[in-house]
Parts: structure tokens; C-alpha cells; sequence
């Protein structure tokens, strides 16, 4: 390939790259110790994204009250923080007037604090069905619930309504082996075909998880945050908050969708 048409296809078909993490534990009775390795792991995952300048979704369950909040804000990248929606009020059993109430007071105090939210990350149930809610709330982007290789859909973002955009989980790390998708090398194999595809890929970390999983997990993020931020250094790779990647979808015409990488197994 020619150095000018390397230019042109690096120019108009660059591969999406969307990394949300979860930063609290939507358990309850954890010990002190485990919520200081919690801390710890974030705090690590903060320095590694702001020493390789990818900007995060750092997903917590209550912005204007995380311990993490104002490192992210002090942060030179332009990292976005999302309301993180566990079991007690998205899904179900949490019922309607439950998820309107507790989405709207966690968004008030956050904006109250100078917090612009616009995004939602459910951890156990699609919010599709209170979307009139989301909408009154002004959240323009939602988080899909499973990876797409399990639930069989596409990870091609997907309008729920007007200005309000799904991105669905490509996969989530730390890697569950069980799985079809499971594994490293297959994971490394996604990441090529996103280089070389130009598709869409979002990452889920949850980080309470891979505090837990110890040392070797945090190692193979450092090595895919540092592979995604060489991409992204080579123009093939561009690297969004949900908050952006929802902005610009909202000013591509309907006729030309976003691709997704992943294939039907």
C-alpha cells in the first residue's frame, strides 16, 4: 500500500474504541480490605489511562459522592464519569417508580456539583424499557448489558430513540475462560480485526473484579491499554468516551450505521 492511500484509508476507516470501567462493586458486605483493594486498583487504572492519554467512562454508582471523582476531574485527558445502575434500582425488581427516583436524584447532585452526566451504565438489566425516563433526564448514551457474542446481537451502536444511543459490550475483561469468547488470544485476535476492519469495539472492565483477580489481569490491561494507545498514535484506532462516540452519532445520517467487528458463531 501506497504512503498516500495508507493515508486515505487511515483518514476513512478508522476503527472505534470505546473503554468503560466500573469502578465500584455492586456487592454489598465486602470487608475493609477489600474495599481498600478496590480503591488501590482504581487509582492504578486511573494513572495507567492518563499515562497512555486514553480517555475513559469511568462508571460509579454515585459521581457527586466517589472517592475517584476528583482524580478523574483533575485528570488532563477528557475522561467522562456515568451513573453505574445496580439491582437495587435497574431491572425488574426494582420496579418504574424506584429507577425514576434514584436515576434522578444521583443525576441532580452530580450536576448540582458542576458534573456534566449524560451517560448510563446498567450492570444487570436493559434500561429500553424506561426509556421515556432516560430521556427526560437528558442521557444520551446507555451501555449494553452483555458482551454481543453472548446475547447473539450486534455490537453496532443502535438508536433506542432520538438522541439517545445504545453501544453495546463488546466484551468485558477480566476474561471469563468458560466462554466461547474467553480467552486471550481470541481477545488480541478481536482487537486486529478492529484495526483491520474499522469497526467498533467497547470494552467493559470491571474493576472491583480485577482487583480480585490479582496481578497478572491488571498486567494484560497495561499491555492492551498501551497496544490501543499505539493504534490510536498510528490513526487507526479512535479512542471515545460514550458522551462523545453519542455525539457524533447524532450527526451521522440514518443511511450509514456503524459496523461491528464481531461475527455470529
Amino acid at each position: 500500500m501506497s504512503g498516500t492511500n495508507q493515508h486515505t484509508w487511515q483518514q476513512h476507516h478508522v476503527g472505534q474504541f470505546l473503554l468503560t470501567i466500573q469502578l465500584d462493586s455492586v456487592d454489598t458486605g465486602h470487608s475493609i480490605e477489600r474495599h481498600q483493594g478496590i480503591a488501590d486498583a482504581a487509582k492504578r487504572l486511573i494513572a495507567l489511562t492518563d499515562s497512555q492519554r486514553l480517555p475513559v467512562t469511568w462508571a460509579v454508582s454515585d459521581p457527586a459522592h466517589s472517592a475517584a471523582t476528583s482524580l478523574i476531574t483533575r485528570s488532563a485527558v477528557e475522561h467522562e464519569l456515568a451513573i453505574l445502575g445496580d439491582a437495587n434500582w435497574v431491572g425488574p425488581t426494582a420496579g418504574r417508580t424506584r429507577f425514576a427516583r434514584e436515576l434522578a436524584r444521583r443525576l441532580t447532585q452530580a450536576r448540582n456539583t458542576g458534573l456534566e452526566i449524560t451517560s448510563l451504565v446498567p450492570h444487570v438489566a436493559s434500561v429500553e424499557t424506561h426509556i421515556d425516563l432516560v430521556v427526560k433526564q437528558n442521557i444520551t448514551a446507555i451501555a449494553g448489558v452483555e458482551p454481543a457474542m453472548v446475547s447473539r446481537r450486534s455490537t453496532a451502536p443502535r438508536a433506542l430513540h432520538y438522541g439517545v444511543w445504545e453501544l453495546p459490550i463488546s466484551e468485558r475483561l477480566p476474561l471469563q475462560t468458560k466462554r466461547w469468547f474467553g480467552n486471550k488470544w481470541a481477545f488480541w485476535k478481536q482487537l486486529r480485526r478492529l484495526a483491520r476492519e474499522a469497526g467498533t469495539f467497547h470494552l467493559m472492565i470491571d474493576a472491583p473484579a480485577l482487583a480480585a483477580d490479582g496481578r497478572s489481569s491488571e498486567a494484560f490491561v497495561t499491555a492492551l491499554a498501551k497496544r490501543i494507545a499505539l493504534l490510536r498514535d498510528r490513526g487507526i484506532v479512535r479512542v471515545e468516551t460514550l458522551r462523545t462516540m453519542a455525539a457524533r452519532l447524532a450527526d451521522v445520517p440514518v443511511g450509514r450505521p456503524q459496523r461491528s467487528i464481531l461475527q455470529a458463531a
